[in-house]
């Protein structure tokens, strides 16, 4: 402590300048590259820091970005859903058929089957084998196959299980059987030779089958297969709806 008070009391009265003076120009060097070293870490420190900071902030805005691509996907399938239901209420507010709604539940492989569906109602429903299902327009998309409590099987319009008494709009009001073929398109056999096909007919039901009303469309002619030997014709039919977008349906009840 007398030492130091010694030093202090020598500095005030200027004596102990020389001293100071060989210390700094000795220690200078040491004291400014700390110094250097001392804020390049800093700077480093800093820049971590902020790079850190960024990264949380883009950490954030992409899990509010991706949020906001849910509820996105969200509103636009409840629109769709409604629009959909909205359909469905305007036809049979038109067409008074008794119905019951079903959504699609299970769709499989075309390696598994031609086209088929699972559709959530069943037996508890009304749902029977033979029944018409429909689109939101009214467009027939496949017969009921097989039932169960609450579940059903439902073979599409381009499944060759899917047989359909069918008539076409046209002057003769031609009739014959449709089915599926191949999963892809639906054909309309048995016509005569005789009767005048055109492309872009329309083919509807005929009414002639149990449990399926006339007049449903089915699809329209996208080409016309003669043969100068055969007793019938074939109608190569094109569905008018994607049936692998299908999600809501209804199966017309007896």
């Amino acid at each position: 402590m007398a030492v130091i008070a010694l030093l202090i009391f020598l500095h005030f009265l200027k004596l102990t300048g020389p001293l100071e003076s060989g210390l700094t120009y000795i220690f200078n060097p040491f004291f400014s590259g700390f110094y250097s070293v001392s804020t390049n870490i800093r700077t480093r420190v800093d820049e971590e820091m902020g790079r850190q900071e960024l990264l949380e902030s883009l950490k954030t805005m992409e899990i509010e970005r991706n949020q906001l691509v849910v509820d996105n996907a969200k509103m636009k399938g409840l629109e769709d859903e409604n629009e959909t239901l909205r359909k469905y209420l305007n036809f049979f507010e038109e067409t008074k058929y008794q119905s019951v709604m079903a959504s699609v539940v299970s769709r499989f492989a075309p390696a598994e089957t031609e086209g088929e569906v699972m559709i959530n109602k069943g037996e508890k429903e009304g749902v029977a084998p033979g029944l018409a299902v429909i689109d939101s327009q009214g467009i027939i998309v496949g017969k009921v196959a097989a039932a169960k409590e609450h579940v059903s099987l439902v073979n599409l319009t381009t499944d060759s299980r899917c047989r359909l008494a069918a008539a076409v709009e046209n002057s003769d009001k031609t009739i014959g059987v449709t089915g599926g073929e191949l999963g892809l398109t639906i054909k309309m056999e048995y016509v005569p030779q005789t009767e005048n096909l055109q492309t872009g007919n329309i083919v509807v039901t005929s009414g002639l089958e149990k449990g399926i009303p006339k007049g449903l469309v089915i699809g329209k002619i996208s080409e016309v297969r003669r043969e100068s030997n055969e007793l019938w014709q074939t109608a190569v039919i094109e569905p008018v709806v994607n049936l692998n977008e299908l999600t809501i349906v209804s199966v017309l009840l007896p």
